[in-house]
């Protein structure tokens, strides 16, 4: 079931919790900074709000063309569920966001 590289490299997934777990301590202490020093104004949270909305757009486009791609160099395997998967999750948040957002106003 787990692939060949992972059972001869276990230890790699160690690296990667240390890694998130640097990045959420980075993250922390960059929000602790910036609320100290007052940052985080409207302005910053119009301008990040539009951000992501224009990466979850991108993103679309890029999991549509990346479909095609994994099917014609991996045929239909994990790696195409997986993406599939994730589309689903992706439509699915936004359908939820806008459904709450839509009842906010």
């Amino acid at each position: 079931m787990l692939s060949e590289e992972f059972l001869e490299t276990p230890w790699v997934v160690l690296i990667l919790i240390g890694n998130y777990l640097l990045m959420l301590t980075i993250f922390f202490v960059q929000r602790y900074v910036g609320k100290k020093n007052h940052r985080y104004d409207e302005r910053y949270y119009q301008v990040n709000n539009r951000a992501k909305s224009r990466t979850w757009d991108i993103m679309l486009v890029v999991m549509l063309i990346a479909w095609p791609i994994v099917i014609m160099f991996d045929g239909i395997s994990f790696s195409f569920f997986l993406l599939t998967a994730l589309y689903m999750l992706h439509c699915i948040i936004f359908g939820i966001s806008a459904a709450f957002y839509g009842s906010r106003d």
